[in-house]
């Protein structure tokens, strides 16, 4: 029943399509307007070729945008540009004219009566023969920007037609000869301008900002009535899945996420600023809601379509000659550039481009996601992130209808393939009950529920807060870390020590990252393990560091440097931060030494050094935020690793010696580093006053048993400790030299492998390098090094 819901409500929404359209056109007298350009004066119109050419002398190549970026690319754009600073627009009726074509446009356009348009000179542009811009997207460049307004000045041209295109439809506009023509559009439509091919098209480019001049009224034509009952019935009757198979809802949707057709930014997305259809139906809809007691924001949806697809070639024509990719002009090939870049046969190369002439069949999948929303109060928006389920969906104009942003074909790959995906963002009305408000709201992440949930607080209504706060469990699951989730992170934060309910607390605070943790939450976090108790505290901060052996990368890096000033501002907070503060030091040694026994098993030396040099400094700030005990923790593991934990050790007393908090007065000041010092000097010591190595002996450490316990690993190790062998001959078959190899690099050893293919089975030569001897004495001469460092810059203080 939702779904039939669903549709009605579309249907009835279909009919305001015919208020207003995506691009409209009008001419006006030239005598209208008077446009003057520095250092050039004031141009007659027509224009001729004289002037125009006097106008270049003035321009600039034009540039464009792609992302973030402002580029000049004469395959993308050649034409010439002035910038508006420079022109100059006037003349009696000027003021008049445009106006009148501004509300024209506004009305054409379909944009709602409570709003008016400006116009804002943007450049004027000059086209000479073969000059053109490919199609393209204009951004909005100020909040208000709805769209973009193209007066031609009348010239003498050929070509140099500007196309418009939305939702598949497209139209062509030339410009007058004689007359000024006005052409507007939406700034979410894709343009472009042919090449001309002879003459030179001059035209004024102008942003269209949309404003509001009247309070919006209450539009009463159209079946708002009936959009109200249909939003009665979707938010009563349980919702629907998609497919027959699997336990029925029995529950009725949360929302109703009804799509619209125009592309908007952030900035640009309010209910006066909606464009064509988009503005009619929203308004519909707004005013259904209040019949039907919900409420209606507006959102940015991000959209994925796969598609099963056929392309409109096959290998072979009608013919039954091969047909080739793109342009290929390889007289020899049989096909091979339909293969994917490895020439696996039957697999076609994925693709990136326009793929509107391709067949769609069926729909195989779709997904769906808000990414932002305005807030109901209409004060602006915020950040979200809400996957929108099937049972929620519904639009007037179908995705395959609309025009997508990237499109990706992916060919046949024996078992899957021939798959089309299409990428659109469209804005949307989201509307919900007002009863369930809360649950709406928060399920997206949404900082204003957590709020909502301080308010009750604040007010007193403890067990209002516990309700409302318990209904967020079935979907309060991962709201990510770092600085850009740590406002959500305060606000759920205070919200737990204001509940006094410790799983309820507990709740709340597990979908955070570690990272999110920062000094100015010590003063909460304190007041919170002193509310819910000690044990309450570990299991929370457990929680923050999620998964054991998760991967840590930046983040957790510059989280860790600044782990010290935490656990400080923690211990000295009122309540009882060293809860807290202890199991975030464990925790994240604990973190730190898997990784560093991990690269302790590397053999590759530099490999192992260089991954051993970046866990020094995260070792320094782990320690600097230890209490004594964890910290004399810490110190006895670590002097219990191999020696090559020298290589993490002392960047970590390197890193350590750069803090004010570390070294007072030039000295070391007390704590886990002058113990760190102590054994690493010890280690240091031990490597150089190891004799040196005899120039007859060529033992090296043995590559140890391998986990498939194979016979051929202790003869390899027996090679390896001898003083005496350097090369060993060693008749294989294939895997077992592949196993050889493959111990021996991974081992880092200095000895060669070649195979000689001779006989049968060919004979694994093993040769000892001279590295044997090279990489021990480097191994010295750095020993000496950073043994010098170490009684230089930590002298003398040993426990």
């Amino acid at each position: 029943m939702g779904h039939e819901a669903r549709k009605r409500l579309a249907k009835l929404l279909e009919a305001a399509e015919r208020r207003g359209d995506f691009s409209t056109r009008v001419e006006m007298s030239a005598h209208a307007l008077r446009i003057a350009v520095d250092g050039v004066g004031e141009l007659p119109l027509p224009l001729r070729a004289p002037v125009t050419k006097k106008l270049i002398a003035q321009a600039r190549q034009a540039r464009f945008g792609r992302g973030e970026q402002t580029l000049s690319d004469t395959s993308v754009r050649d034409t010439w540009e002035i910038t508006p600073d420079r022109i100059t627009l006037g003349g009696p009726d000027w003021d008049r004219t445009l106006s009148g074509v501004l509300d024209g446009v506004r009305h054409a356009l379909g944009l709602p009566p409570t709003t008016a348009l400006r116009a804002e000179p943007h450049a004027l542009l000059v086209y000479g023969k073969g000059q053109f811009f490919l199609p393209h997207q204009d951004s909005e460049k100020d909040d208000s920007m709805v769209g973009t307004l193209v007066v031609s000045l009348p010239s003498h041209h050929t070509g140099g037609e500007l196309v418009v295109e939305h939702a598949g439809r497209s139209v062509t506009h030339r410009a007058s000869r004689e007359q000024l023509t006005f052409v507007a559009f939406y700034a979410d439509c894709h343009h472009e301008v042919k090449p001309v091919t002879s003459g030179y098209r001059v035209t004024l480019t102008m942003n269209l900002l949309a404003e509001r001049v009247r309070p919006t009224g209450e539009n009463t034509d159209g079946p708002v009535a009936d959009l109200a009952h249909c939003l009665t019935e979707h938010f009563t009757d349980p919702a629907e899945q998609r497919y027959p198979y699997g336990r029925p809802e029995t529950t009725p949707p949360n929302r109703l996420v009804y799509l619209l057709d125009h592309e908007y930014t952030q900035r640009g997305l309010d209910w006066d600023r909606l464009k064509g259809a988009d503005a009619t139906r929203a308004s519909r809809l707004r005013q259904a809601a209040g019949q039907a007691g919900c409420e209606a924001v507006l959102a940015l949806a991000e959209v994925k379509e796969t598609w099963d697809a056929v392309p409109p070639y096959d290998r072979y024509d009608y013919y039954g000659d091969v047909e080739h990719f793109d342009e290929c002009e390889d007289e020899e090939c049989e096909g091979e550039c339909l293969l994917d870049p490895d020439g696996e046969p039957g697999a076609e190369r994925r693709r990136s481009g326009d793929f509107s002439d391709y067949e769609l069949n069926d729909l195989i999948d779709d997904d769906i996601t808000l990414g932002w929303w305005t807030r109901p109060d209409g004060t602006g928006g915020e950040e979200i992130f809400l996957p929108v389920p099937y049972a929620e969906v519904c639009a007037t104009t179908e995705n395959k209808d609309l025009t997508p942003y990237q499109s990706e074909y992916e060919g046949y790959m024996g078992n899957y393939g021939n798959t089309l995906d299409r990428w659109y963002r469209r804005a949307a009305v989201v509307l919900w009950p007002r009863q369930r408000s809360f649950a709406a709201r928060a399920e997206a992440g949404s900082e204003g529920a957590l709020h909502e949930l301080q308010g009750h607080l604040d007010a007193g209504e403890l067990d209002q807060a516990r309700t409302l706060a318990r209904s967020l469990a079935p979907f309060w699951d991962h709201h990510g870390s770092g600085e850009a989730a740590a406002p959500l992170f305060a606000a759920a934060l205070r919200v737990a020590v204001g509940l006094r309910d410790a799983d309820t607390a507990a709740m709340l605070l597990a979908p955070f990252g570690v990272e999110t943790l920062s000094e100015r939450h010590a003063p909460d976090l304190a007041e919170a393990a002193a509310r819910y108790g000690r044990t309450w505290a570990r299991e929370a901060v457990g929680s923050w560091f999620g998964t054991v052996g998760a991967c840590t990368g930046a983040d957790r890096a510059a989280w860790l440097a600044s782990l010290p000033g935490l656990c400080t501002a923690l211990r000295t907070a009122d309540g009882d931060g060293d809860a807290v503060a202890t199991p975030l030091t464990e925790g994240a040694w604990q973190a730190t030494e898997r990784q560093l026994t991990g690269w302790l098993d590397v053999g590759r030396e530099a490999e192992r050094r260089a991954g051993m040099e970046q866990l020094g400094a995260p070792l320094a700030h782990i320690l600097q935020a230890a209490d004594t005990g964890a910290a004399d923790t810490i110190v006895t593991a670590l002097r219990g690793l191999p020696d090559t934990v020298l290589e993490c050790l002392l960047p970590a007393l390197r890193a350590a010696g750069r803090q004010p908090t570390t070294v007072r007065h030039g000295a070391p000041a007390t704590g886990p580093f002058p113990a760190l010092a102590d054994h690493c000097e010890a280690l240091l010591t031990t490597a150089v006053t190891r004799p040196v190595r005899a120039a007859d002996d060529w033992s090296l450490p043995p590559a140890g048993a391998c986990r498939s316990g194979c016979d051929l690993c202790p003869d390899l190790d027996a090679f390896l400790v001898s003083r005496s062998r350097r090369v060993m001959e060693w008749p294989l078959a294939e895997a077992g030299r592949r196993h050889i190899h493959s111990r021996i690099d991974l081992a880092g050893l200095p000895v060669s492998h070649t195979t000689r293919r001779q006989g049968r089975p060919y004979t694994l030569v093993l040769t000892k390098t001279n590295a044997v001897f090279t990489r021990e004495q480097a191994t010295r001469v750095r020993a000496e090094t950073d043994l010098a460092w170490l009684r230089k810059n930590w002298p003398g203080f040993r426990p």
